[in-house]
């Protein structure tokens, strides 16, 4: 069986789930489930399909584990501090249900492609592997921090209606995005393929035309004169830049 044969199987068969899955329990969480896990399955894949041996390819595996490490425990303990509440409650679950056709779908072909071309590099780590790893721990660091600073922010008795613009948060209004799209563009220069930029490029695109502008709407709404004072002074996406 051909590579791209199974990692169909692998993430139409996930897609599947988070349909089943979403329109059973109601819950949004469980579409960014099935997505973001499809990326574990597809990788190795693309390892062991592509007979991907030695140290790149025990890194590759090992930063897919780290984020997805994150990613589920944002989805099981730091949900509170996310927008997945707010997407349940004001999109319609005719439309939630399709998020995970959506979502495995694009985790599965478009951020996984860098790791097909990475596995397909031979010899030991080389200068742009270990430029991949240097992007790869910074947007972790920025990624995990701005999460785990809202999330314990959230928990604060004393933070109810109140706007966190400290940390990470000072840089600009979405760090937590920054440092995902930061850990994509690690992976492209890991794929060394021009292709493998697909994955870092739609990553910004979904960032700027959707997610970011759902949440600022939602946060407008929330803390109004607040909102609008911080949005004056901080970026939306890349610090001091956009």
């Amino acid at each position: 069986m051909s590579i791209w044969l199974l990692n169909a199987l692998i993430i139409e068969g996930m897609a599947l789930l988070g349909v089943v899955g979403v329109a059973a329990t109601r819950r949004t969480p469980i579409a960014f489930a099935a997505g973001f896990n499809t990326m574990l399955p597809v990788t190795l894949v693309y390892m062991f399909g592509l007979h991907a041996t030695g140290a790149r390819a025990v890194l590759i595996v090992l930063m897919v584990l780290a984020y997805l490490a994150h990613m589920n425990w944002l989805l099981l303990a730091g949900r509170r501090s996310t927008a997945l509440p707010k997407l349940d409650a004001e999109v319609p679950l005719s439309q939630r249900v399709f998020l995970p056709l959506l979502l495995t779908n694009a985790v599965g072909w478009v951020y996984c492609l860098p790791f097909y071309f990475a596995a397909k590099i031979s010899g030991p780590l080389a200068a742009a592997d270990f430029v991949a790893l240097a992007v790869y721990l910074v947007g972790t660091v920025i990624h995990f921090g701005a999460d785990y600073q809202k999330h314990r922010f959230k928990q604060r008795p004393d933070s109810r209606g109140k706007l966190l613009t400290t940390g990470f948060w000072a840089w600009c209004r979405h760090p937590n995005y920054f440092g995902d799209f930061l850990i994509y563009v690690s992976f492209a220069v890991l794929g060394r393929n021009v292709l493998g930029w697909l994955a870092p490029v739609v990553n910004a695109l979904q960032y700027v035309f959707d997610a970011i502008p759902k949440n600022e709407q939602w946060a407008a709404k929330k803390y109004g004169r607040a909102w609008e004072e911080y949005r004056s002074r901080a970026k939306a996406f890349i610090p001091f830049v956009y």
